[in-house]
């Protein structure tokens, strides 16, 4: 065998091992390389000795470590809250902070928040559900003050939620002791109608029975009726014997007789001539019940079997008076809480007409909930 055989002979057999050797022997001298220029780049660094300003960052502040001091000493301190006896598998009693930053849960009787020590409310001003009803006074009728709708419930049946016998201060659990009933009376309309009275004349049936003579135009019905005396929740207070001089010679009666309403207006009636002057006529709805009640300025009320008197009607509220008690309530117009499917469906007019007022509507036009006049 020749040389050159020999050796191409040997290197077949051994190239893989000559390649792992290369390779190694590459990798170690970069390694050396890159531990050189590491070296070099510190040495650089240590003999330049540069300063924040010379690479453009701010000046350095240290950082002062008793500021953190009050962190630390609540972290090995933690707030404790003191142990409930009896509390065997039940749950404590806890409400939200009134910190508004930090509403954390805390015990039902901390006076301070023990995470914050933010002040809470005294025991008798909580409210808990955020009705605007204090837990004490739910407490003292034995309610419970953490049920989230009981402001809203009527507890005794009475007609009046809780929270309106809580402002009328009356008792929520005492079907007897509630709001007056026409504080659940709400306005849906107000018609005008013309003043039904007419004075026709006089009647002297002796030396001192003087009586006069009233139609009402509405019912077309006679009354007569002495002074002091009274018609239609009107008194009749006052009369003038009066005569007009006309161009012919002639002097006809122009007697007055004057009535006062129940609110003390005066009106004045001219013999033989109509008033021309407008009642007004109030259509309320009773809450507790649904019943819809119309009444004009003197009419009686009466609702679960308290007496009211209608003391006067504006184009928006109504004014009635408790016969026995003489408290003056205002009625006002419905909220859309308080709407009923009936009110969605109004009359499209301005209730000139009295007596459409007074019948039922024959083409009921949708207004929208709320549409009240």
């Amino acid at each position: 065998m020749s040389r050159s055989t020999a050796q191409a002979s040997w290197f077949q057999e051994h190239y893989e091992k000559l390649a792992v050797v290369i390779v190694l022997v590459a990798l170690l001298g970069s390694a050396l390389f890159l531990w050189w220029q590491i070296g070099e780049a510190s040495r650089a660094l240590n003999e330049a000795s540069l300063d924040r300003a010379t690479i453009g960052l701010p000046p350095y502040t240290p950082v002062d470590p008793d500021q953190f001091k009050p962190f630390a000493d609540k972290l090995e301190s933690p707030p404790q809250i003191a142990p409930r006896e009896h509390t065997l598998l039940v749950s404590e009693l806890r409400v939200v902070s009134v910190n508004p930053e930090v509403p954390t849960p805390i015990p039902y009787a901390a006076m301070v928040c023990p995470w914050t020590q933010y002040p809470q409310p005294e025991i008798g001003q909580r409210d808990t559900t955020g009705d605007g009803i204090p837990d004490e006074w739910y407490v003292s009728f034995g309610l419970d003050p953490f049920a989230p709708t009981i402001a809203s419930r009527d507890m005794d049946g009475d007609g009046f939620t809780v929270r309106e016998e809580f402002e009328a201060g009356t008792s929520p659990v005492d079907p007897e002791d509630h709001p007056p009933y026409a504080t659940r009376l709400r306005l849906r309309r107000v018609a005008r109608r013309p003043f039904a009275l007419r004075f026709e004349g006089i009647q002297q049936l002796g030396p001192d029975d003087i009586r006069f003579h009233l139609n009402d135009l509405r019912e077309n019905r006679s009354y007569f009726v002495r002074k002091g005396e009274a018609i239609q929740g009107y008194r009749v207070a006052e009369f003038e014997a009066r005569r007009v001089e006309e161009p012919d010679g002639r002097r006809p009666d122009a007697s007055v007789l004057t009535l006062v309403g129940p609110d003390e207006r005066r009106i004045e009636l001219v013999i033989n001539v109509d008033f021309s002057v407008e009642d007004r006529v109030a259509e309320m709805i009773f809450l507790i019940d649904g019943s819809i009640h119309r009444k004009t300025q003197g009419d009686t009320l009466i609702l679960m079997g308290t007496e009211y008197i209608v003391v006067d009607i504006g184009r928006n509220r109504v004014l009635v008076k408790d016969a026995r008690t003489e408290e003056t309530i205002r009625v006002e117009e419905k909220t859309e809480e308080e709407l009923l499917p009936r009110d969605a469906d109004m009359f499209d007019d301005d209730f000139d007409d009295y007596d459409e007022f007074m019948g039922e509507p024959t083409r009921p036009v949708r207004r929208g909930v709320g549409a009240l006049r």
